[in-house]
């Protein structure tokens, strides 16, 4: 039997982080100025806008500008896709130190990897006993290579698709936390999830680190050393990382409401 594009041989990989792609800068607001002439019209008087307006048009400037870099990113993701994703494939073929696996377990409930082709489908379901996958990807990405959520139903697997640009995407904290419920389900049932994006190093990395940090107690660093340790090639970017601290910061806030209402049921019982 043919062996699967980058099943787990080894865990002795070459550590490469790809090329930070730069944020567009939206374009600067222009300021106007009024063209009356005092000697013509001396009681005439340039008009002023009061600070509401003045904010306002700023607000929509900034955000005319944030929204135009968004399309910018995400048009150079779609550009850059299918040619990222073949030196990716060439890395999962490669032998050597230049090799890196398709995809890692990370522990009993997760394996972290990249875009889970159909050819995959049986390998994961028998042998890795997945029957739920977490899709980082946008749906172009996955709609001729891997199986449709519709197909995965059929074959008893639940996929959650949580949409993130390729790149320069950072998952929501709504997102993660989604994330994160849908893999303790599957981990109270014994069965495995795979988390992927479409080289299983950023966008899902940061995922499963979010998994690992509401699992085992860890800080963010914590996590991502742990997902390293075991896929070298991993890349959680500097935005992807304050999201993970965000979501540190909620567990933590939320324990101590838990610990508060204990508390205060205990002295109720007293």
């Amino acid at each position: 039997m043919p062996r699967v594009p980058g099943s787990p041989r080894s865990k002795a990989e070459s550590p490469g982080a790809g090329p930070e792609v730069p944020q567009p800068e939206g374009p600067a607001p222009t300021a106007s100025r009024s063209a009356f002439s005092s000697s013509s019209f001396p009681s005439a008087r340039p008009p002023s806008a009061s600070p509401a307006v003045d904010g306002s048009l700023l607000r929509q400037a900034a955000w005319g500008g944030m929204a135009a870099g968004g399309l910018l990113e995400a048009g150079l993701a779609r550009v850059l896709f299918y040619p990222t994703l073949l030196y990716t494939m060439f890395r999962g073929k490669v032998p050597g130190r230049a090799h890196r696996d398709w995809y890692h377990r990370i522990d009993h409930t997760v394996l972290l990897g990249a875009l889970p082709l159909r050819s995959m489908t049986r390998r994961l379901i028998q042998d890795e006993n997945v029957r739920g996958v977490i899709t980082m990807n946008e749906e172009y990405e996955t709609r001729f290579l891997c199986n449709s959520s519709k197909e995965w139903k059929k074959l008893g697997v639940e996929q959650l698709r949580l949409s993130t640009v390729d790149m320069t995407g950072i998952p929501t904290l709504a997102n993660l936390q989604k994330g994160v419920q849908f893999v303790l389900k599957y981990q109270s049932l014994g069965q495995s999830v795979y988390v992927h994006c479409k080289a299983g190093r950023s966008r899902s990395a940061t995922m499963v680190a979010a998994y690992l940090i509401q699992m085992y107690n860890w800080s963010p660093e914590e996590a991502v050393t742990a997902i390293t340790k075991i896929r070298s090639h991993i890349y959680i970017r500097p935005g992807q990382m304050e999201i993970l601290k965000e979501f540190h910061r909620e567990i933590i806030t939320e324990a101590a409401k838990d610990e508060t209402s204990y508390i205060t049921d205990m002295k109720h019982v007293d």
